[in-house]
């Protein structure tokens, strides 16, 4: 395929977003060079949660059918009240789910995402370059092309994506804002065996216990051989490491308020990692003349929307769009990028940064019996109308492959009406109605017996 643009967009990073964003342009045929910094494309990290607008953008840069092979597609999404142990929020991830948001809702590991959207890299060589152990460290830009600095020489293209992380270079340039100070939010993470898990909680769900200023979460993966474990805590810490050592005497004391039905599972890792989590403050601008930034470097948050690699993704395939809708003509495309995205993502950024704390961390009397009583016997469809905003993808996510101008204005946001109630069957709902549901290992057996 002939490239439509002479000079490379350079995308600075090769993690989830970057990679998102050299497939999703090389899709509407543009040349890119991602460069990574470290010597291996790789991702750190264990498990995420794939929501339905998720699914729809991996859809969109055709890797969804590499992603669903590791992928285990659970049937609930549980809250339980840490302290007494009660069933609070269930989400039912059915049929009516699937026909409501167009997708199913998974759990995988981070790298199974990553690895797959570098194996699409790869099946695209003629437009896609991979660099490795090539560090950022800045940029200039007249009207026809931009230079990019790096620690082995420049590198020159007609724009550049930053897609370089929270502690973004190139943001400090566009944006200004002090890099992210340490939060108080810190997280022990832990992957088991599924075989170390107490059987009452090798639940096909994904499952969060709240307690005052805590939460845990946890997830089978790999096909239920494993089990995803995080702990999160909010108060004064003194480490601000990232991926460190904690031994189980460190975490445990942060949740001894919790029942025992958790701990036992809290008891049973022999060490921790330790993560200290960041964030930003929306902005009003992500990108200046033929620059803009994309994933974390845009909209940095914290993980309790468990959207984070979702807005890359579908920041990506705007990026796309845009620069299609452009004709290559790329200031123009990141303007109609930004205004494509930057209130959803906004809004996503927010709402994890403060408004799902105060479900998940009220504290442990008298808000915690009024929270539990706020979702207690709510409906499915009351859940489904609630998370509509975010679980539908946006229209140029669910159109990416359309026609060229058969996408409606890429600046309409809004959430689908009567339609997303029975949407058109996408290709991930039929790959995933095509897939044997990922079922616990109990009901494995039972399956097997009947």
């Amino acid at each position: 395929m002939k490239a439509k643009n002479e000079k490379p967009v350079i995308v600075a990073g090769g993690g989830i977003g970057g990679l998102a964003a050299a497939l999703a342009l090389a899709r509407k045929g543009f040349r890119s060079i991602v460069l990574e910094q470290a010597s291996l494309f790789g991702e750190i990290g264990a498990g995420i949660q794939i929501a339905p607008n998720a699914w729809h953008a991996l859809d969109a840069l055709g890797v969804g059918g590499l992603v669903k092979k590791e992928a285990v597609f659970i049937e609930h999404l549980l809250m339980f009240d840490g302290v007494s142990a009660e069933k609070v929020i269930d989400i039912p991830l059915d049929a009516r789910f699937a026909r409501r948001f167009g997708n199913p809702y998974a759990v995988t590991h981070r790298a199974d995402i990553h690895g797959s959207l570098l194996d699409g890299c790869k099946a695209l060589p003629e437009l896609i370059e991979l660099r490795t152990s090539a560090r950022v460290t800045g940029f200039e830009q007249d009207a026809s092309k931009v230079r990019v600095r790096t620690e082995k020489g420049d590198i020159e293209g007609a724009a550049l994506v930053a897609a370089d992380g929270g502690r973004s270079v190139i943001r400090e340039r566009i944006v200004g804002d002090p890099l992210p100070p340490v939060t108080g939010h810190m997280c022990y993470r832990a992957v088991l065996n599924i075989g170390e898990v107490p059987k009452e909680l090798r639940l096909p769900a994904a499952t969060l216990w709240a307690g005052h200023n805590t939460h845990i979460v946890h997830y089978p993966l790999r096909g239920w051989k494993l089990f995803n474990l995080v702990a999160t805590v909010i108060g004064k810490h003194t480490s601000g490491g990232h991926n460190e050592l904690a031994t189980p005497q460190e975490a445990l004391p942060f949740f001894a308020h919790y029942c025992d039905q958790v701990m036992k599972l809290m008891r049973t890792p022999k060490e921790f990692r330790r993560w200290m989590l960041l964030y930003r403050q929306p902005v009003d601008n992500w990108t200046q003349g033929r620059v803009a930034l994309l994933g974390d470097a845009a909209h940095f948050m914290l993980q309790y929307m468990a959207q984070g690699a979702a807005m890359a993704m579908e920041d990506a395939v705007a990026l796309g769009v845009a620069a299609e809708e452009a004709g290559g003509d790329f200031p123009q495309a990141f303007r109609a990028y930004q205004d494509m995205r930057i209130v959803r993502a906004s809004r996503v950024q927010l709402s994890a940064n403060t408004l799902v704390g105060m479900i998940f961390h009220v504290p442990d009397g008298l808000e915690r019996l009024v929270r539990n009583d706020i979702y207690r016997g709510r409906s499915a469809e009351r859940y489904y109308d609630a998370l509509e905003w975010v679980f539908s993808a946006p229209e140029y996510v669910r159109n990416f492959d359309a026609k060229r101008g058969a996408v409606r204005s890429p600046r309409s946001n809004e959430p689908r009406k009567a339609a997303s109630r029975a949407p058109a069957r996408s290709t991930g709902s039929r790959a995933r109605a095509a897939l044997p549901a990922r079922r616990p290992p109990s009901r494995q057996r039972a399956s097997r017996g009947r």
